[in-house]
């Protein structure tokens, strides 16, 4: 059995010919492959960051305003179903794993999927109380709810797309949704974005496009 024919079988036909849409032969197909994954690998640093630092910054701006501390653990009266759903999994799922259920615990336990269905106009009360100590750096035209929701949406999409191993080496707007997880960063904390900007690799990799990997794939399949 040839090289491609093995690499047609592990990571499927359907996945494989996705990389032969814009033409080309095998060998550039695997090197557009290759690109994706190092551009999915080289984008988690800049996506750990953002999450970590949205989730946190909104824990602290709820606990500090009239909702009060203690507010997932006590399944806060200002949440709606969906969202007191999700904690009651995440409690149950520390449960299996015979942690604590402490706010810490849940902050980190609890999906960035929440974190962002925080943003939703449900709770525009809410945001309107927290959303410049969330965001404390956030431009005025740019400090709504609603706005911030979109942004959020996108990196959140991008976020999906990354640790989901899905195609993203095509997207016409890759770099520009690079720069708003930047722009995300800033508007939270300036001293998030030095310790990102320090380990971020994707500019190099996504400069080096698919032809940065042409060696390898040759290399590889020879």
């Amino acid at each position: 059995m040839s090289f491609f024919k093995k690499i047609e079988r592990t990571i499927s036909v359907p996945r494989f010919d996705s990389y032969r849409q814009q033409g080309g032969d095998d060998c550039e197909a695997l090197s557009k492959y290759l690109w994706n994954i190092a551009l999915c690998e080289s984008l988690y640093p800049v996506l750990h960051l953002v999450e970590v630092s949205y989730r946190n910054a909104v824990h602290s701006a709820i606990c500090a305003s009239p909702v009060g501390p203690n507010w997932l653990i006590n399944e806060s009266g200002a949440l709606y179903s969906g969202e007191l759903k999700k904690i009651k999994e995440a409690k149950e799922a520390l449960a299996k794993r015979q942690k604590m259920q402490t706010e810490a615990y849940l902050v980190a336990e609890l999906s960035f999927g929440f974190w962002n269905s925080l943003l939703d106009s449900r709770y525009e009360l809410l945001w309107r109380k927290i959303i410049k100590d969330v965001f404390p750096n956030t431009p005025r035209s740019t400090r709504t709810r609603g706005d911030l929701s979109a942004v959020m949406s996108g990196i959140r999409n991008l976020r999906n797309s990354a640790l989901h191993h899905h195609s993203i080496w095509h997207w016409a707007d890759l770099k520009n949704k690079h720069a708003s997880i930047y722009d995300v960063l800033g508007w939270i904390c300036d001293s998030s974005t030095a310790a990102a900007r320090e380990i971020d690799r994707f500019p190099s990799v996504y400069a080096a496009g698919a032809k940065g990997y042409a060696a390898a794939s040759k290399a590889i399949s020879n």
